[in-house]
């Protein structure tokens, strides 16, 4: 069986960034869960970043917990910055409680040494 899909090296640099803001939307869907955090730049201005995750089949498969985080919630969030502007690879995720979200790749789980 052949697989393919795009590499998220064409759509997101090497840079970590973090900050903290509201959820503002969420969406578990293929091809890839995102959701939108508005975030307070130092301007006092709101932007809305788009973070991107894996697909909600993966994120399932590697026991994700989509009850973690919903819209309203205040988070702190960091990942890999986008080409495009306001775009980011979610790397991990801070709850309010101190609770650390982050993505298992199902991968991880089958081959692990």
């Amino acid at each position: 069986m052949l697989q393919a899909h795009h590499s998220t090296a064409l759509n997101f640099s090497d840079e970590v960034v973090s900050f903290e803001g509201t959820v503002a939307s969420v969406k578990w869907i293929n091809p890839h869960g995102s959701f939108v955090l508005e975030v307070t730049n130092e301007d006092g201005v709101v932007e809305e970043w788009l973070v991107e995750m894996l697909a909600r089949i993966a994120l399932q498969r590697g026991g994700f917990d989509f009850d973690a985080f919903e819209e309203g919630d205040r988070i702190q969030v960091s990942g890999r910055r986008g080409y495009r502007e306001y775009t980011l690879r979610f790397g991990e995720a801070t709850l309010p409680d101190g609770t650390v979200v982050k993505e298992r790749l199902p991968t991880t789980q089958r081959f692990r040494k």
